[in-house]
């Protein structure tokens, strides 16, 4: 018997009629889905994010946002049902229109609290336990060692930028933080434990009052000391957690229903300013991350050298890595999505195909990045076009979602729904040819590739800071009046300075062959031809 019908076996015997189960999805550590989640075993499906329901029968349905309209049509297997989102739809959402009120809903005690809340509005929720074999995450690597980025970059020490918290949090005595980008932040510390992850398993305590700060995380290096900070093994946090007494403020988006019933007086009087505080960049970091992006930008001039026509897409992202390699990443920061003609209106496509082979006039979409050695994300998306000849489609859809990246970049507007809108109305009449913006117009980026506050999209209420590192990455996808599907994004990371100026990470040029520049004014115009030039002299 496979582990698939294995596993299958196992949640219908826990079932009744009627009942159902969601399948656990994303590691509780990471928050991130990985590749031999139960959602992933049972369902084929390896994009980022996604979630999975069984019943009693063994039947699967399986929900997915629109940026895995069509990869989720490509992955999964035939007796899964799907259910494809509408932008801006949440998981919730789409549960509701599918099970009747009432339902009864297993969930496994890892869930986070905030998710098992929303649930428990509608659902009849019952608590599982999983068997250690069906959760263990095979792409975590404990012998991973952790490692404390360059003092030169990580000026502030741990103990003033709890001297920061403390100024504006005077009402919190005791604090648990589960959030590991903020538990990078504070420390300086990462590794490379978790595949596209430079944050490591862990879990800060911090007594405000008393001075009292511990991290729990697997086996920190004894050579690596940090001024304030007691370090003890992971192993024991569950014991600490229980022993806790008087009031623990918490950010209930980050504790997982497991470790909020362990506390005995838990507070949603969270810790203000440490998410704002972990997004923003120090000039120090500023520098470092650049050269991070000059790197990244070398490996797809390289990259972009070696294309050939007959190479699969297989082979080109075997490429792709190893020139990001050479031009010294540690590893990738998310799975490269690399995808030849058709395979590029997928937006994230995530499976590259041996059998995918590149002709004369394909679009290639490259969406791409590296850890590098202080253990900062890069992320940046290009698409180029293997040809001489463009049709006027390629170059009016190429051009047009250029337009929307300039409008966005040379805004001085500072609140993210409204830049999301710059883009978003700007290409909406697309729609009517055929050629659909549907994902958010971009994410902050730091220790993780997706790591917020800034989140720019429709719902968003943040407001860009200054130093704070974002993506802005308009598309356009579908399907033009001859059959021909294709898509075209563009992605550069940006930090505003003081003056709110959008100020780029990397210099990679646009693609000359697919721009019209019968499409731009004159300002866009100038505005390409420098940018171009700027990394010829680079």
């Amino acid at each position: 018997m496979t582990n698939r019908l294995k596993q299958i076996k196992f949640y219908t015997k826990l079932l009744k009629d009627d009942e159902v189960l969601l399948l656990k999805s994303c590691d509780s550590f990471f928050k991130c889905h990985y590749s031999s989640s139960p959602l992933a075993i049972l369902t084929g499906f390896l994009g980022t994010e996604g979630e999975a329901i069984i019943d009693k029968n063994g039947k699967i349905k399986i929900f997915v946002d629109t940026r895995y309209h069509l990869l989720v049509d490509k992955q999964v297997y035939d007796d899964v049902e799907i259910y494809k989102m509408k932008l801006g739809e949440t998981f919730f959402e789409a549960f509701k229109k599918s099970y009747k009120k009432n339902t009864v809903l297993y969930v496994v005690d890892d869930i986070s609290l905030n998710e098992y809340l929303k649930y428990s509005d509608y659902f009849d929720l019952r608590k599982y336990t999983l068997p250690k074999k069906y959760s263990k995450n095979l792409d975590f690597n404990k012998k991973e060692k952790i490692f404390k980025i360059s003092n030169k970059i990580d000026k502030i020490s741990f103990l003033d930028k709890i001297e920061k918290l403390k100024k504006t949090n005077k009402n919190i005595s005791k604090t648990v933080i589960f959030n590991l980008d903020e538990i990078s932040y504070l420390t300086g510390l990462r590794s490379y434990q978790m595949k596209y992850s430079s944050n490591f398993r862990s879990v800060l305590y911090l007594d405000l009052k008393s001075d009292n700060y511990i991290l729990f995380c697997d086996k920190l290096s004894k050579k690596i000391k940090i001024e304030g900070l007691n370090v003890l093994d992971l192993k024991e946090f569950d014991g600490f957690l229980l022993s806790l007494e008087g009031e623990i403020s918490l950010d209930l988006d980050d504790i997982t229903l497991k470790d909020y019933v362990s506390i005995k007086k838990p507070s949603e009087n969270k810790i203000k300013n440490l998410s704002t505080l972990a997004s923003i960049r120090t000039l120090a970091e500023i520098e470092d991350i650049k050269q991070s992006y000059k790197r990244l930008d070398d490996a797809i001039f390289q990259f972009k050298k070696r294309i050939k026509k007959g190479l699969s897409e297989f082979e080109l992202n075997q490429i792709f890595e190893d020139e990001l390699i050479k031009n010294a990443a540690k590893c990738e920061s998310f799975k490269t999505i690399l995808a030849i003609g058709e395979n590029s209106a997928s937006i994230h496509y995530s499976n590259p195909d041996k059998n995918k082979i590149l002709k004369d006039e394909n679009i290639i979409l490259l969406d791409c990045g590296g850890y590098y050695e202080n253990g900062f994300a890069t992320d940046i998306t290009r698409t180029f076009y293997f040809g001489k000849n463009p049709k006027n489609i390629y170059k009016k859809i190429y051009t047009n979602v250029l337009k929307a990246f300039i409008k966005c970049y040379l805004s001085d507007e500072i609140n993210a729904k409204k830049i999301d809108l710059l883009a978003r109305d700007f290409l909406k009449p697309f729609e009517k040819e055929g050629f659909y913006f549907d994902h958010g117009l971009g994410h902050g980026i730091a220790t993780s590739v997706h790591q917020n506050p800034p989140r720019l999209s429709m719902k968003s209420k943040d407001i860009i800071k200054p130093y704070q590192i974002h993506s802005i990455e308009p598309g356009l996808y579908g399907e033009d009046k001859d059959g021909n599907k294709f898509g075209v994004r563009i992605e550069n990371c940006v930090y505003s300075d003081l003056n709110f100026k959008k100020i780029s990470m990397s210099k990679f040029p646009f693609e000359e062959v697919l721009i019209d520049y019968s499409l731009l004014s004159k300002k866009e115009a100038d505005f390409v031809k420098n940018w171009n030039k700027s990394y010829e002299n680079n």
